[in-house]
């Protein structure tokens, strides 16, 4: 069978497949409701499911040198978690942590190994899917010597407002941060000490202003022109 080929975001793709009713047949469980701060599974856990973020955002960490959790990146909806150890036999390299409201599909490992051999459009999206994760990681090593904090900073929020308002994005946004602190600060590559200076520049700036653990941002397209 030939893949198909595609012009369109891998993401775009999932998001798709799994609206079309015929797919549940590959056994894929329907949506699960998890609330903020649970943790869908942990490093070094066996690899016995693979998840799809219907919607909500998600933190992925691991322990570093003394035990210490650092995160490593955020995922958002249409993304699919812990594929890569599933193809490779290994357990989850990373934990999975909600950070909004999410709802999650699964998919027994055995089910997801089954559906890559039968559904290639599936595989051949799938391996778009890792290969922009690979690629993203170099451009985002490459970004933390040429790219001021600051910007790295917007993207964040840009992300964050994409998931917690997706549609509306012409207004004043009110949004929640779900991160600690030093995680935030962590994404960034800064120290806390940095994003808080960061944070109130930007204040100063009228770009946002932060009232009882919301972040209000004024202008959305501030943000958005940095990164459309």
């Amino acid at each position: 069978m030939r893949v198909k080929e595609s012009h369109s975001q891998p993401e775009d793709f999932f998001g798709t497949f799994f609206r079309n009713p015929k797919n549940n047949t590959y056994g894929w469980k329907p949506a699960k409701a998890y609330p903020p701060g649970i943790e869908i599974f942990q490093q070094d856990t066996p690899a016995n499911n693979v998840y799809f973020i219907e919607r909500g955002l998600v933190k992925l960490s691991c322990l570093g040198s003394g035990g210490h959790s650092v995160i490593i990146c955020l995922r958002r909806r249409h993304w699919l978690l812990g594929a890569p150890a599933i193809l490779l036999e290994k357990p989850y390299a990373y934990t999975v942590t909600t950070l909004l409201p999410c709802f999650l599909m699964t998919i027994p490992a055995k089910n997801f190994l089954s559906l890559m051999k039968i559904n290639t459009e599936f595989s051949w999206q799938l391996l778009r899917m890792l290969s922009k994760e690979i690629y993203n990681h170099g451009t985002k090593v490459i970004a933390l010597g040429i790219t001021p904090a600051k910007e790295r900073l917007k993207k964040i929020l840009y992300e964050m407002i994409l998931e917690q308002e997706p549609t509306v994005l012409q207004k004043q946004i009110h949004i929640h941060l779900p991160l600690m602190h030093k995680e935030l600060a962590q994404l960034i590559a800064v120290t806390p000490e940095h994003l808080c200076r960061l944070l109130r520049e930007m204040e100063q700036q009228g770009i946002i202003k932060r009232n009882k653990g919301l972040v209000v941002v004024k202008d959305p397209s501030v943000l958005l022109k940095t990164h459309t």
